[in-house]
């Protein structure tokens, strides 16, 4: 063959128009480069990628086009040929939105300039390197969508697992995407997975519109805190139906952009998991703690709260009198003895409340006290009175409080005796606080007016104020304004000079420093109540509010020893 023959590969590919050269000494086949190299194409020899991560137009779509109309492309765009498709050019690197806008403007003004295209050429990666040139192309713009970016990468680990012929995990496909140039944690992968698995299948519309990540991973935590706190209680109640079936029939009730809030799709899927999960330690309320995020950072830091106290059943006993027991004689009291402890205050009094002190041993000796019974009430046996011994002492206060007297009085011993008459004694169920969902947080709070005698003291007072202070002021969003505060005459916390918040004005008032802002009692009403306008909704939830009454009774307590340390220490007697 004549080299005068042989086409010269350079020139021919930068002809206008021309397709890459065939040579007949290759059977007709394409001669292809085997580097980069600039060509120019027409629009017949192009196509879209078909492994594009892109599935809904571009929302730059317009502006791209008028730039384009009137500029031209200001970018060369990457193409390259599977050798096993079809006979045309594939984008390897991004283009695919243009090259659709160009087919428009072709179409609309038939100008030449819209039909040739100058690309580069590049031999062919692979569908891998495809998938992760259009990612990390599409990166740089931040025009993905969520839900794009997520196929995208599953679509790139399923190319890599036919590749490999296994199975490969996300830390293997996190450290390639980094290598190839598209960095992204193995974590981030995980719920992109997640999403695939449990949102798109029952929110498709919601998430191809373009849901952001943010709104994704709340929805995604809100569905593991639920599916957690599930898990423990469906151990001890039979549930209705299955979780995910409660999950899906909240969820297609908001795959609707226009619909859609966090905040009433979390409502609507407490109604379907109560009604799925019908179990007595599961409230509206109840939910509403454990599917809060903030409640699930602090069960993080410090630890799962402790498990709700058992409902017990009605015992035999009980069951046969509630079945219609007929002899019922009211002389007969139960079978064990009812063991009631004495209710009294604190060392300094009945207000100020009082640590509950040791029953002393019943004196066998003493003159047995029965009450005055009305004329239609049977005496009771010698013997059964005996329970009811009139047991008093008296103990000094250690902070020079009022002597406190403790133990049955006759009109205390009356109370006990109606009350074993008219119920049942149990020995072995011990009643549960109202207030036991408070329970948790830096200050778990069981009882809103006991304080333990352990921690009667100042220094344990004041710990307690300002870890309660510091969790609403938190909680408001305020937390930085609020400071611990050591010394005989502090209450615990101080707040910060300058804060103009209501709420934080509220906290100094507690602690006695007047504050020159006017405080705002319809926020204080607001925050505390609502009203009954239908946007007038409480901003405290219940914990938080218990938490306000406890705070305030922690610092009535501290108060009253810093008061009775002043006046000359503790009188004891």
């Amino acid at each position: 063959m004549s080299m005068k023959n042989v086409p010269d590969l350079s020139d021919a590919l930068l002809m206008r128009g021309k397709k890459p050269v065939q040579s007949a000494d290759h059977g007709g086949v394409t001669v292809l480069p085997v580097s980069e190299m600039a060509m120019v194409l027409t629009l017949d020899q192009l196509r879209p990628n078909p492994d594009n991560p892109r599935t809904t137009r571009n929302p730059r779509y317009e502006d791209i086009k008028a730039s384009i109309r009137t500029r031209g492309l200001d970018s060369i765009p990457k193409v390259t040929r599977d050798p096993d498709g079809e006979d045309v050019f594939i984008f390897s690197d991004g283009g695919n939105t243009r090259y659709e806008i160009l087919c428009d403007l072709w179409q609309e003004t038939g100008e030449e300039r819209f039909y040739r295209v100058h690309t580069i050429f590049k031999p062919w990666p692979g569908r891998l390197q495809c998938v992760i040139g259009h990612l990390a192309e599409n990166e740089i713009r931040g025009d993905l969508s969520y839900i794009e970016k997520a196929f995208g990468i599953h679509k790139a680990r399923t190319i890599w697992e036919e590749q490999m012929g296994r199975s490969v995990t996300l830390r293997e496909l996190s450290e390639l995407l980094n290598q190839q140039g598209y960095p992204i944690h193995n974590s981030s992968i995980s719920r992109m997975e997640d999403t695939l698995e449990y949102l798109y299948p029952v929110l498709p519309a919601l998430l191809d519109n373009g849901l952001p990540r943010i709104q994704v991973l709340s929805l995604l935590n809100l569905r593991s805190s639920a599916e957690k706190t599930w898990k423990i209680f469906a151990a001890d109640t039979l549930p209705n139906k299955a979780f995910d079936e409660s999950f899906s029939v909240a969820c297609r009730q908001f795959d609707n952009p226009d619909v859609y809030s966090l905040e009433m799709f979390r409502d609507e899927f407490i109604g379907e998991l109560l009604k799925a999960l019908p179990h007595p330690s599961l409230n509206y309320d109840r939910w509403l703690i454990e599917l809060d995020p903030k409640e699930q950072q602090r069960r993080e830091l410090y630890g799962d709260p402790p498990p709700p106290p058992k409902i017990a059943g009605p015992t035999p006993e009980v069951e046969q009198q509630q079945a219609g027991e007929t002899n019922h004689d009211i002389t007969r009291l139960p079978s064990q003895e009812t063991k009631h402890t004495p209710i009294t205050g604190l060392r300094s009094g009945s207000l100020t409340g009082s640590a509950t002190k040791p029953e002393p041993a019943p004196d066998n000796n003493a003159e047995p006290f029965v009450p005055a019974l009305p004329s239609s009430m049977p005496r009771l046996l010698d013997s059964d009175a005996n329970r009811f011994n009139t047991r008093t002492e008296t103990q000094p206060d250690l902070y020079g409080g009022p002597v406190v007297f403790s133990g049955d009085t006759e009109r205390d011993a009356g109370l006990n005796l109606f009350s074993a008459l008219s119920e049942p004694a149990d020995d072995h169920v011990a009643p549960a606080s109202s207030v036991a969902f408070a329970a948790v947080g830096l200050e778990p709070v069981n009882d809103i007016w006991h304080v333990p005698a352990l921690q009667d003291d100042i220094e344990h007072l004041q710990d307690m104020a300002y870890r309660l202070a510091f969790e609403l002021a938190e909680a408001m969003g305020c937390a930085n304004a609020i400071t611990e505060t050591k010394g005989n005459d502090t209450a615990g916390y101080a707040v910060a000079l300058g804060c103009s918040d209501s709420f934080v004005d509220f906290l100094s008032g507690l602690t006695g420093v007047y504050s020159d802002i006017p405080y705002n009692m319809f926020a204080f009403c607001v925050n505390f109540f609502g009203s009954p306008a239908k946007a007038d909704t409480p901003v405290f939830n219940d914990v938080h509010v218990v938490k306000v009454m406890r705070l305030i009774r922690v610092l009535r307590r501290l108060r009253q020893l810093q008061r009775d340390m002043t006046q000359g220490g503790p009188n004891v007697i």
